[in-house]
This record gives C-alpha cells, structure tokens and sequence, in this order.
C-alpha cells in the first residue's frame, strides 16, 4: 500500500542511513549541535506554507513565544513552502539526510517516513510529560506503529458543513439540525436550489483534497468499521456500504447541488462564494474560523452532516480528529542538545499556554486543558463547539488519512468525479480499489 514515488525516496534515504549511520554521515546530523551567534541551539520547523506569518499564524505566534521564553537557549526557525513543494522538499530531504528536526508531514505519507526508520519515537517525550499525554486525549495513538510513536498532531481537526443563517432565512429554509435525515437534507438542498442560490460550494480545480465535510459521510457509512479488511485485500472499496454513500454524492450532483462550475474552481474560489453570500453551505474545518467570522459573523453555523437510515452504523458520529503529524527527525536522537532544545520546544507547543493561544486564534490545539473555551466573538469556534459539545463520537483519524498517498489520491479523484457526472459510484470505487491493487 505504499506511493511509489514517495517508496523511491525514502528507500534512498534508507540506505543513506544504513551507509553512514542514522543520517549523521548524509548531512542530516553532526557530532554537536547547531548554534546561531548568540549561542543559542536553532532547530527548524518544516512547516507546509510558504508564509507561516499569514498563512499559519497561530503555529507563528507560537514559535515566537517559544523564542521569546527561551531567548539566549534555544532558537526555533522555520523552512517554509506550500504544501505541494514543502512535501517535495521533505522526500528530497530524507533521501540526502538534511531533514528539518520537526516538519509536518501529510498523514497518509508519515508511515512511510516511520518504516523508513527517518522518524524519532517519542514515546519517551510523553511519558516524561503525562500531563501532556493525558491532554493529547489518545490522540498520539493515531501515529503509532510497530516503531513506537512517530508522530504529534499538528492541530485537533474539527471538519464538518459551515452553513450561512442568513442564507438560509432568506430561502425560507430551516437549519439543518443534529436529526436531520438524508432525505431532508435533500429536500434542504431542492429547496435552496430553488431560490436561487448554490447549496454547497465545493471546487476541485488543484484542490481535489477539499472534501472535507464528506468524510462524516464515509464514517456513518462504516469506514472505520471495515477499512482494514479492504486494506487487507479481504473486502472491495466497491462494497454495497460505500455504494450507498456514493449514491448520496449522485444525488447531491443530480439536484444542482454543487457549483455548475465544480471543475474550473478551487477550494478559496469555492470559499469565496461562500463568503459572499452566494452559496449557503460550505465544507471546513476550524482553520477558517477567523475568516469567517470576519464575514459572516453571528451568522455562520456549523453541523457534521445528515443521518443516513439506510446505513446500520453508527450515526452519531462526528468529525473531531488530528490532523497531520508533526515528526521529529531520527538524527535528533543522536545529539543530546537538539534532543533537548526540540523537546522542550514540544513541551510547550503542547502545553496549556500555547492551548490558549490556539483558541484566541481560533484554532483546536491537539492538547485540550480544562477552562478553554472561545469569546463571544468567535463565532464560528462557538458553532463547532455546539457540535462538539453533542458527545458524539470521532473516529481514531478521518477516513481520507487513514490510506497510502496513492489510495488517497484516488479516494479524492473518485468522489470528485462522481459529483461532476464523471462516473457512476461503482466504477468510481472501482478506482480506488485498482489504486490500492496497483500500489502493493
């Protein structure tokens, strides 16, 4: 089940490795630690945004309080880069041994880095500090394997439909609610479409990962519940369950749900008609929270998506879960002071200070501390808190992180190409099984 391409790069750095010893022979680690004129230890942070600044301000805000703190000790630098190039550069970096000491990797290529033997346990890390394990909530399980665990992650994702109340009051149509069915919801989206306005903006032009607010779908239709057989060859992606879920995508498609333009627009021009009024639902996670609060303010609403009584999995289920890893290069623990400089760094990445600080930004941290909670003003952060505040369940990790890159790939193609007519939802699952056959 693995990416070729990626395979390719990791076997290389693999040998590098074994050749020379842990990545210090091949550039990636040194007999001291790296210091800046000022004495202090640098570690970088491989981080996927070209601007952390703009783009990832809250991990930004974080990294500077952390310099702050440990002025004079420790200095944490960042190498930056879209995300498309950042995960080029960090499959570029493996295979020459000049991995960041931290970097964010794209969840479905982490294990790869992990059987590699590119990425630090740090199980160590958490049983020095319980506390934080104990605020991760298991969420660390999601990164574990045979290895030990390789990987933190980056944020806690909250991922689901944001709908405009505005919208929907001006169509004459009812919020959708923690009951609302499948056939509601369609009558929902009839009745939006009819008065004049996309029900839900969605764009696949570069962006065919924007699928967000289906992966609820793909959990009530029994994803977690029988990934591993498909994985293992004993069950198809082209299951009477997943079809059933495909045919929910169609019948979105056949009533004028989505864009008439699904195929030349992106997920921002997607976003964009969202904002302006123009679309009434729009799938997201907190990472837009700021935004839309800016431009819909106490309007915006939040909902995980409709029950489906065709399906006997659970329903009650939401979309709560962490987000890509944050991994620690192997080389780190041949040096005793980066070891030390990248797990205090964690510490506090991970600790209640900068928790508080992902809240002001409008962001779920990994690590949840009693007393957190978002202002008056933080208005889409409240509407996902009504969700979450339901009870329901989350899966380990969302149904689209728990596949090999090339098994994604075709997931996001194959659901895409159902929403735009090009295929029937079983030769659309027929795809991700040939993806999966093709990538053993």
């Amino acid at each position: 089940m693995k990416n070729r391409n990626l395979k390719k790069w990791l076997s290389a750095a693999l040998a590098c490795t074994m050749a020379a010893g842990l990545l210090a022979g091949c550039g990636g680690g040194s007999d001291e630690a790296t210091t800046n004129e000022d004495g202090e230890v640098v570690i970088e942070f491989g981080i996927h945004v070209a601007n952390p600044q703009e783009q990832e301000s809250v991990t930004y805000n974080i990294v500077q309080a952390f310099n702050e703190k440990y002025d004079g000790q420790y200095q944490v630098d960042f190498r930056a880069a879209d995300t498309e190039t950042h995960s080029k550069n960090m499959q570029l970096a493996a295979a020459d041994g000049t991995l960041p000491e931290i970097f964010w990797i794209e969840a479905s290529e982490a294990p790869e880095y992990s059987e590699s033997g590119l990425l630090l346990d740090v199980s160590d890390f958490l049983s020095e500090n319980p506390e934080i394990q104990e605020a991760l909530g298991g969420m660390e399980n999601a990164f574990t394997d045979d290895n030990g665990v390789y990987g933190l992650p980056y944020q806690s994702n909250v991922q689901g439909f944001f709908y405009n109340k505005a919208v929907f009051d001006e169509a004459g149509v009812a919020y959708p609610t923690a009951d609302t069915t499948w056939d509601e919801f369609l009558e929902m989206v009839n009745s939006l479409k009819a008065a004049g306005v996309t029900p839900i903006a969605i764009g696949s032009k570069n962006s065919n990962y924007a699928m967000w607010e289906f992966n609820t779908f793909l959990e009530r239709y029994g994803w977690t519940e029988n990934i591993d057989s498909i994985l293992d060859g004993s069950e198809k992606f082209n299951n009477e369950d997943l079809v059933k879920c495909y045919e929910k995508l169609k019948a979105l498609a056949d009533a004028g749900a989505f864009p008439e333009n699904i195929a030349t627009i992106e997920y921002f021009d997607a976003k964009q008609l969202f904002d302006s009024g123009e679309a009434a639902m729009f799938g997201s996670g907190q990472w837009d929270c700021a935004e839309f609060d800016e431009n819909i303010g106490e309007n915006i609403g939040f909902w995980w998506g409709p029950k489906f009584t065709d399906s006997e999995y659970n329903q009650d289920t939401g979309m709560r879960v962490p987000s890509a890893p944050l991994g620690v290069s192997a080389a780190v623990g041949e040096d005793d002071q980066v070891k030390e400089a990248v797990y205090a760094f964690l510490q506090f990445y991970y600790g209640e200070e900068a928790a508080t600080m992902s809240y002001e930004g409008s962001i779920f941290p990994a690590a949840n501390y009693d007393g957190l909670t978002a202002s008056d003003t933080q208005y889409a952060m409240n509407a996902m808190l009504n969700e979450i505040n339901l009870g329901y369940e989350s899966p380990a990790s969302a149904p689209d992180l728990t596949v090999s890159s090339a098994v994604q790939t075709a997931l996001y193609d194959s659901m895409f190409g159902v929403m735009q007519g090009t295929y029937e939802p079983a030769a659309a699952l027929d795809q991700i099984d040939a993806a999966l056959a093709n990538s053993n």
